[in-house]
């Protein structure tokens, strides 16, 4: 977020800036992307991605932009312009919105631009994705920007060999939540490693119990102060973990099934299974991803150490 600073004599908008937003109009843009290229960024500058959107939707010579309609769950129209790049191939979506706050100017233009898109991915059998999402509340020019940054380098480090059979499953699951670029996707195989991980304890339970003994199976909890978790600037994952400290990682994971549950597959019992593109989803996914990773990862270090992580 950036947020303006106003000199002594500068003008100066009717209502200071906030961080959540106020009431008024908020100005969106949505930059297309062709799945696989050039979704996830290494800076932030938005004037930049937006002349790099792109889609695999070509328009005929001549036209600069599209206008378009929108329309919601109630039935109400929204206008916005989609640009057109130096290849004639769709570029971006700009709409604006009266809203209440940046997390509800988000909200509704996601669900907006999420169903027009959906539309067209059918009509052209063409894959289509969004890089990064611009809001700026008009008041007072406060900029919101929502993109994936490329992770940090490590240096490289394997000294623990070949892993076994069943390692290895949980092994491609993790890589596959790393490596995606869809929160959902990331959501359902995190939590496939850490069931997985689970289960494995279980069966182990289980024998030693069948055999007498005492099962040996380590019961880890997130830490009572989750701020020092992580590097110091990793504020998503302390945010993301401070309503689970001293929980269970079971008791967590249990608790977070049903809701990614019904965020993934839309299987709430108390709404439609045909209701998709909503943006309550995807932020509930990416609220619990943090939280989901860092658990997952945790266990996983565990079994393939052998030992218990220290809670």
């Amino acid at each position: 977020m950036m947020e303006p600073v106003f000199g002594p004599q500068g003008a100066r908008p009717a209502a200071p800036p906030a961080p959540t937003g106020s009431p008024g109009r908020y100005e969106l843009t949505f930059v297309l992307a062709v799945p696989g290229r050039a979704v996830v960024q290494d800076e932030v500058n938005f004037a930049q991605l937006v002349q790099g959107g792109d889609s695999l939707l070509e328009v005929p010579p001549g036209t600069s932009e599209l206008r378009i309609t929108l329309r919601d769950d109630a039935g109400s129209e929204q206008s916005a312009v989609a640009h057109v790049n130096a290849s004639r191939r769709l570029r971006d979506i700009e709409l604006a919105i009266q809203a209440d706050s940046f997390t509800q100017a988000a909200s509704r233009g996601h669900d907006l631009v999420s169903q027009v898109l959906s539309r067209w991915a059918f009509l052209h059998d063409a894959a289509i994705t969004t890089s990064a999402v611009q809001i700026v509340e008009t008041a007072t020019q406060t900029r919101l920007w929502r993109l994936l940054i490329i992770g940090a380098v490590k240096r490289f480090s394997d000294t623990m060999g070949v892993s076994n059979r069943e390692h290895q499953a949980l092994l491609s699951a993790y890589r596959e939540g790393i490596s995606s670029t869809e929160p959902l996707w990331q959501v359902l195989s995190l939590f496939r490693v850490a069931e997985g991980v689970l289960q494995m304890r279980n069966t182990r339970r289980a024998a030693a119990l069948a055999a007498g003994q005492v099962p040996a199976e380590p019961a880890e909890r997130v830490p009572a102060t989750v701020d020092s978790l992580g590097p110091a600037n990793d504020l998503g994952l302390a945010d993301s973990l401070r309503p689970y400290a001293g929980r269970k990682f079971t008791a967590v994971l249990d608790g977070l099934r049903p809701i990614l549950r019904n965020a993934i597959a839309h299987l709430d019992p108390d709404s439609s299974p045909l209701s998709q593109d909503r943006w309550d989803d995807l932020d509930k996914a990416e609220q619990a991803l943090p939280a989901l990773r860092w658990i997952a990862r945790q266990l996983l270090d565990a079994e393939l150490q052998g030992t218990a992580v220290a809670a």
